[in-house]
């Protein structure tokens, strides 16, 4: 299902990036028509080398007792070296409706020192990514955090 490696803890840059996610709030309820207080930011580091993917996803999850968490808008925020050592790594999210093989997506490539958002519940995946040289430091990074 996914082949990335994640670091949780971001110690002393956890409190600055909170602090980004949230002044980057207004933009994103005005863009996808919404507002609520979160309660929770989720912070995360995702390295993506080579041969690096995730397969189609919705990062709400329910149960048959209802919604397992309360994810609303999923962030994405992308960085890599200059110049850009890999290929691919597009983030794809579908349509709300439809499957892998009919619906339509639109792919969305990650560039550097780009932000970008969208509900949760919409499925998506991270295509594979091919990094030549294999180093880390060549890899697809993001820092995602996902609001409450």
């Amino acid at each position: 299902m996914r082949r990335s490696s994640k670091l949780k803890d971001l110690g002393e840059l956890k409190d600055e990036l909170r602090a980004r996610a949230r002044t980057a709030l207004p933009a994103m309820f005005d863009r996808l028509a919404t507002r609520f207080e979160p309660s929770k930011f989720e912070l995360e580091m995702v390295a993506h080398g080579d041969g690096a993917f995730y397969t189609r996803h919705r990062d709400t999850k329910t149960g048959d007792s209802g919604l397992i968490n309360r994810r609303l808008i999923s962030a994405v925020y992308y960085f890599h070296r200059s110049p850009k050592s890999f290929s691919g790594g597009a983030l794809r999210i579908y349509a709300f409706e439809g499957t892998k093989e009919t619906g339509a997506f639109v792919d969305i490539e990650p560039t550097n020192d780009t932000l970008v958002f969208f509900p949760s519940w919409f499925p998506h995946e991270v295509l594979p990514v091919v990094c030549p040289s294999g180093r880390f430091e060549d890899s697809r990074f993001a820092i995602c955090w996902v609001h409450r």
